[in-house]
C-alpha cells in the first residue's frame, strides 16, 4: 500500500469520528476539519498525479503530509 493511501486511510478513519473542534494526526496537533480534507485532497492528488493544479502545503498540512512521506509535486 502507497503511502499516499495511509494518509487517506487514516485522514478518512479520523474524519468518521470527528464531532467538533480539532484533532491529533500522526502527531501532529490542532488540525481542522478543513486541514484534513486539504491532507486527503493532496494525498489524492498525489496518487493521480495532478498535484501540479494544487497550491503548495503549508503548516499543518504540510507537516502531516511530510510525515507520511507524501509528495505532492512541490519541494518540501
Amino acid at each position: 500500500m502507497s503511502n499516499a493511501m495511509k494518509c487517506i486511510q487514516a485522514v478518512n478513519k479520523k474524519l468518521e469520528k470527528m464531532e467538533l473542534g480539532v484533532v491529533t494526526l500522526k502527531g501532529v496537533k490542532n488540525l481542522s476539519r478543513a486541514d484534513l480534507d486539504m491532507v486527503k485532497l493532496h494525498a489524492e492528488s498525489s496518487l493521480d498525479g495532478r498535484y501540479g493544479q494544487l497550491m503548495e502545503p503549508r503548516g499543518n498540512v504540510r507537516e502531516v503530509l511530510e510525515k507520511f512521506n507524501v509528495s505532492v509535486g512541490v519541494s518540501f
